[in-house]
């Protein structure tokens, strides 16, 4: 069985690990956007307060030692960009390179999770405002604040 995941932080490597336990020789693979596969995103403001002080304390797994670990081919800043269900197909774009690829499957699982909600207040694009979701973004919000 050939399994494609869209998305690469909770639900996703969750739903990977467990097929891949159920059965070895499952091919799964994982889509995410992201660089970061999951992390503990409730130790984000952790990590911007310094009280967590290493990144890398924040990483579960990073995407190699996930697929050491669990026999799941994880691919990274990648955006899937179209779902054909005929041909069971997922046209995927290198956020990186722009290079596009297609994968194919016998059972798609998305798992996009959340993106913060960013109300239509006046003023949210200006300079200082920040949005937390992911280690980058707080990565970023912690250098600002080290900043001054």
């Amino acid at each position: 069985m050939k399994v494609l995941i869209i998305g690469g932080v909770a639900a996703g490597t969750k739903v990977a690990a467990k097929l891949k336990r159920e059965d070895f020789g499952a091919d799964v693979t994982i889509l995410t956007m992201g660089k970061d596969i999951s992390y503990a995103g409730c130790g984000l403001p952790y990590y911007v307060g310094n009280v967590i002080r290493d990144r890398k304390q924040l990483i579960v797994n990073t995407p190699d030692s996930f697929e050491k670990l669990t026999g799941v081919r994880v691919v990274t800043e990648t955006e899937a960009v179209k779902v054909n269900r005929q041909e069971k197909t997922v046209e995927a774009v290198s956020t990186v390179t722009g290079e596009r690829s297609v994968y194919g499957y016998d059972k798609l699982v998305i798992a996009t999770g959340a993106s913060p909600i960013k109300p239509p207040l006046e003023g949210m694009d200006l300079e200082g405002v920040f949005f937390m979701r992911t280690p980058k973004d707080a990565i970023t919000l912690r250098e600002r604040i080290e900043a001054g």
